[in-house]
């Protein structure tokens, strides 16, 4: 059962004020030690004091009540503590008794709905898991409220509450009410690439959900990449942490199997930056000694769906290698290792070999 703590809110109120207890008494017309009880949970105020109590104490009703519109974050995580307790201490029913007092309390709360959603599930999951009436009513109330949700249009909520949506007709079946509420979410791949997958092999569409998942891991990949290069050139990590790194990069850079060979390069400016000349030399050799053309197929196992679709615009190839060409001009040390005749040779070859290529 909720308690209001109202007695805690006359205090804090009455001290920002400046208030004693018998100033505060004496104004509403009853005794200091009235105000202590209160003040103490011992008792409540007489619901006809409430309206000269919140004038006497520079606020609303509302507020002395606790009565808020939205809760704050660290509000709504105390009383999802507070029902996940219970849930343990006393069973899914007495919990879900208290989350719907909590709700009906704070009827306009997003945030509240939204981690209720969640409470829902997990009242179906304990071990004492209820009827088969208990399950569908704690469905039905998801869905109430995931419902409420997007229609309240809060950007925060919005998006994943249209997705639980979306999963909750894939589970019960109903495939174009879940393409419907999919087809309506912002094309943001990390939050609907599962469900569409779902959906796909719900309607035995095996080939589609094997490309989706293929373009999606392509992606994800091809972005860690690009991470794991920013540690390298733009965190400052011990010598030992930066080589781990790169070593990460070499073997993500397997997987992928593109052919651009740029772990060598980015290797050998580390190297060139922690005064390994020699190390920097190596690594610099075997890049500018790779094969001609540095366009490979990725691994077909992962990729064979779109491997028609991964690097074959030529504009793109072009580019990239005169991006890898920049890269070892513009880099201090590589430039200083390129002066040297054997390695000058080399780089005036492996140019050749790629405006061939």
């Amino acid at each position: 059962m909720i308690r209001l703590n109202i007695g805690n809110k006359i205090a804090e109120l009455r001290k920002a004020k400046g208030m004693t207890q018998e100033q505060l008494g004496r104004q509403l017309g009853v005794s200091a030690a009235a105000v202590s009880k209160w003040e103490t949970a011992a008792s409540y105020p007489d619901i006809m004091l409430l309206c000269p109590l919140a004038r006497a104490l520079g606020t609303s009703t509302d507020t002395l009540l606790e009565y808020e519109e939205n809760l704050s974050r660290e509000k709504v995580a105390e009383y999802v503590g507070r029902i996940v307790k219970m849930k343990q201490e006393l069973g899914p029913k007495a919990a879900e008794q208290e989350l719907e007092q909590i709700l009906c309390r704070y009827p306009n709360c997003t945030e509240l709905q939204f981690h209720a959603v969640a409470l829902f599930t997990t009242f179906g999951l304990s071990n004492e898991q209820g009827t088969e009436e208990d399950r569908r009513r704690w469905e039905q109330r998801k869905k109430e409220l995931l419902t409420k949700i997007c229609e309240s249009k809060d950007t925060n909520y919005l998006r994943p509450a249209t997705a639980a949506m979306a999963a909750m007709e894939l589970q019960d079946g109903r495939l174009d009410e879940a393409e419907r509420l999919l087809r309506e979410l912002p094309d943001i791949p990390e939050d609907t690439t599962a469900l569409w997958v779902q959906l796909y092999l719900k309607r035995g569409k095996t080939e589609d959900a094997l490309e989706l998942l293929q373009k999606r891991l392509w992606t994800l990949l091809c972005q860690a990449r690009a991470y794991l290069t920013m540690m390298i050139e733009k965190i400052p990590f011990e010598w030992s942490e930066t080589l781990e790194i790169c070593d990460c990069y070499r073997k993500l850079d397997g997987v992928i199997h593109d052919g651009t060979g740029t772990s060598d390069l980015i290797l050998a400016a580390v190297y060139g930056r922690g005064g390994k000349e020699q190390e920097a030399e190596d690594c610099l050799k075997a890049y500018l000694e790779s094969p001609a053309s540095p366009w490979t197929d990725p691994n077909p196992l992962l990729f064979s769906r779109i491997l028609t679709r991964i690097n074959r615009d030529p504009v793109s190839e072009k580019e990239q290698k005169e991006t890898m060409l920049r890269c070892i001009m513009a880099d201090e040390n590589l430039a200083k290792l390129c002066e040297k005749k054997e390695m000058e040779e080399l780089l005036q070859r492996w140019i050749g070999k790629q405006m061939i290529s």
